[in-house]
């Protein structure tokens, strides 16, 4: 064995075991080492937006291997194929172009569905849709070649339906005669049975049947309907993927939750890659916040963006409602800047289920918990990690978060200049306990009552 090849296997020995199989798989498995020509080697990579995870999450590996065979500090430099660019597009028309002119009758004019305001460059990357948008991107660049079917599930919210049109904004861009059609499942199944009642059935199967690209968006949506309206789909998804036709398919809930669906469909839909995407942390929420307020005619400090961040958690729908709610306000009272009291004002219906928010300060909170565990307020400030305390200090700050209009930072200020990861930690770890400890519900129930 070369020494090129003992580095190389002992490279991706110890990815292997850093990186979970789902990861290796999608951003390791397909590499190459192309040479090590002095102190550089160069690796191969079958798309360039997998150097930044290699550079962020393999480095390490890379270096520890290089050391080992080469007894040196190795640089590296990643070399990519050109077939996502002029090449790819000639050959892929060209396949298309004699695809079409080979049918014995013309094919029929597809709407295509897609909002072109859904792209990958305005899709703000996190933690928890890393993995998605790989995917979406890799699927973008080579169809039907990478992952076939692509499941992406998730809340309502999370950005599905934007990386769905994303893929059909891209594969349109880089091959323009592309048959693409995004579609939500519940539009599928009433084309489906409006064509059926009209006798209209080969004129919706060759538009299905001869697509390139199929974007379906809730495929939860088809469980519970007729037997013949999943008999279609099951026929439209064999036909395109004998065909090497690419689909992507969201859903609310994983494969393997969707009950309401035949075994033979969710089977299909396990036979390429099934990606989560979760909601996004605070950093992303910020970072959405900040991308999606340049487009308004209004100035939002630091501070507004960290308070908006704190009080919307779960998707970024919410976000974007409430910068509806505060545009609408700004509008009306004729405001140039959006501090907090204009963004707790603006977003107060929506936060509380039109129920009005008690305006607490967080010092009175601290004093109720103090006096109810025996903790003093400096303790609860401190970084003591005796029980009690800790105990005391994670209520308060799930209290701060739950019953006044504060951001994330602002309430770790008032604890002793705590980080915000402080208190997200604080408040999910007590929002967790109080779903299965009545004591402490009681107890929370308790501080609740002298606090109103």
């Amino acid at each position: 064995m070369t020494k090129e090849e003992q580095f190389w296997s002992r490279f991706l020995e110890l990815a292997q075991l850093q990186l979970k199989d789902s990861a290796y798989d999608f951003f390791v498995a397909d590499s190459k080492l192309v040479k090590v020509d002095g102190d550089t080697a160069t690796i191969y990579l079958d798309g360039n937006y997998k150097e930044l995870f290699w550079e962020t999450n393999l480095k390490n590996a890379l270096i520890t291997a290089g050391f080992e065979i080469y007894n040196t500090d190795l640089k590296f430099h990643f070399v990519f194929e050109d077939l996502p660019n002029s090449h790819h597009k000639d050959s892929r028309n060209s396949s298309l172009n004699s695809s079409s002119s080979s049918a014995t009758e013309p094919l029929p004019k597809i709407e295509t569905g897609l909002k072109a305001k859904y792209t990958f460059d305005n899709f703000v990357q996190g933690d928890g849709n890393i993995w998605a948008k790989a995917a979406a991107l890799a699927v973008s660049e080579n169809l039907a070649t990478t992952y076939n079917p692509l499941f992406i599930y998730g809340g309502p919210g999370l950005g599905k339906t934007h990386l769905l049109n994303a893929i059909g904004n891209q594969i349109l861009e880089n091959i323009p005669n592309a048959r693409v059609k995004y579609v939500p499942a519940e539009t599928f199944i009433n084309e489906f049975l409006e064509h059926l009642r009209l006798g209209e059935m080969k004129t919706f199967k060759n538009t299905y049947r001869s697509l390139d690209l199929l974007l379906i968006d809730d495929i939860q949506s088809l469980g519970g309907k007729k037997v013949t309206t999943q008999e279609e789909f099951f026929n439209t998804f064999n036909a395109l993927h004998s065909d090497n036709k690419q689909i992507v398919l969201t859903s609310d809930r994983s494969p393997d939750h969707l009950d309401s669906l035949e075994e033979r469909l969710v089977t299909r839909f396990k036979w390429g890659l099934t990606q989560n995407i979760t909601p996004p942390d605070f950093e992303t929420r910020i970072a959405i916040l900040r991308n999606k307020s340049e487009d308004l005619d209004y100035i939002f400090p630091n501070d507004t963006l960290e308070y908006l961040a704190g009080q919307f958690d779960s998707n970024v729908r919410d976000l974007e409602g409430a910068l509806n709610d505060i545009s609408l306000m700004a509008k009306v009272k004729k405001l140039k800047e959006i501090t907090i009291d204009v963004a707790a004002e603006a977003i107060r219906a929506r936060k509380n289920d039109n129920t009005q928010m008690l305006v607490i300060p967080i010092e009175k909170i601290q004093d109720a918990v103090g006096a109810f565990y025996g903790v003093s307020v400096k303790e609860m400030k401190g970084s003591r990690r005796v029980q009690n305390i800790v105990l005391a200090r994670q209520v308060a700050m799930y209290l701060s978060r739950e019953m006044t209009d504060n951001s994330l930072p602002r309430i770790g200020k008032e604890f002793g200049g705590k980080d915000h990861t402080t208190v997200i930690h604080a408040y999910e770890k007590i929002k967790s306990m109080v779903e299965t400890d009545d004591n402490l519900r009681l107890e929370i129930q308790s501080i609740k009552k002298k606090l109103n």
